[in-house]
């Protein structure tokens, strides 16, 4: 998937109320901001997000409200313009610049924003949708570096569960990781049991990735959510707790030459109402780390040992970034867990112009095959139908996820439109976008047909 930047930028908090205003993207920028209001009903359900007690029809209220704070209506129009004109294999990267820490803070990654009138379905989670990719943009004055690394490549993966906070199963997390890079030529990946800041600074020498697997979390101080803190839970020689303050672990990798970080640790992507930088993964973004994948709020241990084995699946086929987070949400939605929303827990910050890790290997021609099956993405075109037109065929779907968008001026009679047609649906999401002008008599036009589920 190759994306376009869609730059949102808001700014200007004043009494409640701030602008909106797209600063580029396919459709050019705008000449004047949009002005909304921060709903104050706002608080509850953010609450109950953060709690993990929210129902679906309640989470997809929740993220029609963040899109109108987001996307007000020129903002929008602009957004579905931008998609409408995406050809295949193209999708857009909703770069956002939050000026504000009370707009920055917001879950963005929920915003709902469903396509066909009053419809209200886990596709219409901007998230979700593989044409999109949500992304924070720091805006400091430092260059924003790249991601691209050259083979071979230096992966460091450190794992801490010290004895005094709940036991983490790093065992299977560990497990996942080696089987998804299993055989992947130029990548040295190092595993860090136990990880004291002694084995920080010396596995991350030279390192080009750096994956942390244990507890993260967020201080507050005096009592209220005004001012805090982030940290990673690390260990010391005899297994205790050993909280590494933000600063020192930016510093860290920064030294080390980092220039990719992953954490998996609670409230990792988070910060405070007043610094910028309190939180983990902004001050990574703050010494000039290009990109960094963080949690921001508490993640289960399952949900995010299934991100992390996805995540690094879909690198190695050399996708990007951008689609690597993806997948690993889908992955973390197919759980099947009810009323799951960690889907939307990862965040990715990323000041690069791109998400491509492994441009070697992005440009393989020998491995498009494994990319496909990472992720399928098919796009038709027709001006009149007479016979049948499939985008999708296959007797078990991949469990990626599978986008099928289909444009008809006319189904005429005798013809068939189907987005996808599958014997078998484990797991996975199902995307069919069609657009049909005319349907005549005897014509017909299905989205996606499943015949067996499980």
């Amino acid at each position: 998937m190759k994306y376009a930047d869609f730059t949102i930028r808001t700014r200007d908090w004043q009494d409640g109320q701030f602008k909106v205003e797209v600063t580029g993207s396919p459709m050019d920028r705008m000449r004047n901001p949009d002005c909304v209001t921060y709903p104050v009903a706002l608080a509850r359900p953010l609450r109950n997000l953060e709690r993990k007690r929210v129902s679906p029809a309640e989470l997809m209220g929740l993220g029609e409200a963040l899109a109108d704070l987001l996307l007000p209506p020129t903002v929008r129009q602009m957004l579905l313009s931008s998609l409408d004109g995406m050809g295949a294999g193209r999708g857009l990267r909703l770069r956002l610049v939050l000026d504000d820490l009370r707009v920055a803070n917001l879950p963005w990654e929920y915003v709902h924003l469903p396509r066909a009138g009053s419809d209200r379905a886990h596709y219409g989670f901007l998230a979700l949708d593989p044409r999109i990719s949500i992304v924070r943009h720091e805006a400091i004055p430092i260059a924003p570096g790249s991601v691209a690394a050259r083979l071979p490549l230096k992966l460091v993966v450190g794992f801490a569960s010290p004895a005094e906070v709940p036991p983490l199963n790093l065992k299977a997390e560990r497990a996942f990781i080696e089987k998804a890079l299993d055989g992947v030529e130029g990548l040295n990946v190092t595993f860090v049991e136990n990880l004291t800041v002694e084995k920080l600074e010396s596995a991350c020498r030279g390192a080009h990735m750096f994956h942390f697997a244990g507890h993260g979390g967020f201080f507050w101080e005096g009592g209220n959510e005004t001012y805090g803190s982030g940290v990673i839970f690390l260990e010391d020689a005899a297994g205790n707790n050993v909280p590494l303050p933000v600063e020192n672990l930016a510093l860290t990798l920064r030294g080390a030459g980092v220039r990719v970080v992953v954490l998996g640790g609670c409230e990792t992507g988070r910060r405070d109402g007043v610094n910028a930088w309190s939180g983990v993964a902004p001050a990574l973004m703050r010494v000039g780390i290009p990109a960094a994948v963080a949690m921001q709020y508490s993640v289960f241990d399952d949900a995010a040992i299934a991100f992390a084995s996805r995540f690094y699946q879909a690198l190695s086929a050399g996708l990007s970034l951008d689609e690597a987070v993806m997948a690993g949400r889908l992955t973390i939605l197919n759980r099947g867990v009810r009323d799951d929303v960690d889907w939307g827990v990862p965040v990715l910050y990323m000041r690069s112009a791109d998400g491509i890790v492994f441009p070697e290997v992005a440009a393989d021609p020998t491995l498009e095959g494994l990319r496909d099956r990472q992720r399928v993405t098919v796009w038709q075109r027709a001006k009149e139908l007479y016979d049948e037109l499939t985008g999708v065929d296959v007797i078990e779907a991949p469990h990626t996820g599978v986008e099928v968008s289909q444009e008809i001026a006319k189904v005429a009679k005798g013809g068939k439109a189907t987005g996808a047609r599958i014997e078998k649906l484990v797991e996975g999401e199902i995307r069919s976008d069609q657009k049909v002008d005319v349907v005549g008599e005897g014509g017909t036009v299905t989205g996606v047909s499943v015949r067996r589920l499980g």
